[in-house]
């Protein structure tokens, strides 16, 4: 049994795909399972691939008969993953290459625990693939009981290739699939379920962040994928509730369905449309939010801030106003 299975789907990324792989075969760590599997790519991604994979014997190439997403691609191969935890990357990111080692180490100090992350770098390109870091230290890791440490959810990535997850507690939960921002759900609802979590502070992986291209650029450009931000906030929700820990994170809950939705909205504000039919959306947005959420009552506001824009929650507040007159005038 490896100690690690590292699971990377892949779509039409060739221009990075080598910065990520690289990263990944230069770990200190060896004892990894890496398993890439293409989501039906029309580059050459996945000739990039097989050339890795014919070079080292611990990766495993799968590719979908067709296009599925990111999230049938990771319940693919947690299904396939046999490690002892299992994390994932994005096929356009990177790692530190002694991320793993640590985090395992890490790991066994605290006799493996469900969930460990670590330190998340926003990057353009691959200026820190090979840089040495070790100037920056290493911060002793963090022990965290979310049921009695509630608000640490507030400052925890979103992202699942951060974390190391124990594999006997993921085996039997699947990421939302056809839809946009599934890792959210996985992470928070892990992140609220585990007993022990560890946070281990060093700068490990770097996600490439760019609002013109890449995997995160999705976002920033008109698409009619929006409301799946609800499908992800209902499975917070739904999800916690199925364990019996709703009734202990209620409040956290409501201000993340909140905050991811204003997220979303947030980024609407780049789409290249015209104004009039971002503010229809806009005022979509808000509705279904309302009907979902509810107003703002019992939310920490300067913890909303820390999430979403000053401004979106403003004009969120503002919609409630208009909201509660109109009821009122009824």
């Amino acid at each position: 049994m490896p100690k690690i299975s590292i699971i990377v789907p892949v779509y039409n990324s060739e221009q990075e795909i080598k910065d990520c792989l690289d990263s990944l075969v230069e770990q200190t760590e060896k004892d990894l399972e890496i398993i890439v599997i293409d989501d039906k790519s029309t580059d050459h991604s996945l000739e990039i691939i097989n050339t890795y994979a014919k070079k080292y014997t611990n990766i495993k190439v799968y590719k979908n008969e067709v296009n599925k997403g990111v999230g049938d691609s990771r319940n693919l191969g947690i299904a396939l993953a046999t490690g002892e935890y299992i994390t994932f990357v994005d096929s356009d990111d990177y790692v530190n290459t002694t991320m793993y080692e640590e985090l395992y180490e890490v790991a066994k100090m605290y006799n493996k625990p469900e969930l460990i992350t670590t330190g998340i770098v926003f990057v353009k390109g691959n200026e820190y693939r090979t840089k040495d870091l070790s100037y920056l230290g290493k911060s002793s890791p963090k022990l965290i009981h979310p049921i009695d440490n509630q608000e640490t959810i507030y400052t925890e990535s979103p992202t699942t290739c951060n974390k190391l997850f124990r594999k006997d507690t993921v085996k039997d939960y699947k990421f939302l699939t056809d839809c946009l921002w599934e890792d959210i759900a996985f992470s928070f609802t892990r992140f609220l379920e585990a007993n022990t979590v560890i946070e281990v502070p060093t700068p490990n992986y770097f996600y490439r962040r760019d609002i013109t291209e890449g995997l995160s650029s999705k976002n920033y450009k008109e698409n009619d994928r929006i409301t799946d931000i609800f499908k992800v906030a209902d499975e917070l929700e739904e999800e916690l509730k199925k364990k019996g820990k709703y009734d202990y994170f209620k409040e956290q809950i409501k201000l993340l369905q909140i905050a991811v939705c204003l997220q979303r909205v947030d980024e609407l504000k780049c789409w290249d449309i015209e104004q009039e039919k971002k503010n229809q959306i806009q005022e979509n947005m808000f509705s279904i939010m309302y009907q979902k959420y509810g107003d703002l009552e019992g939310v920490d506001e300067v913890t909303l801030q820390c999430k979403a824009s000053f401004n979106t929650i403003e004009e969120y507040s503002n919609f409630l106003e208009t909201k509660k007159k109109t009821v009122t005038r009824k």
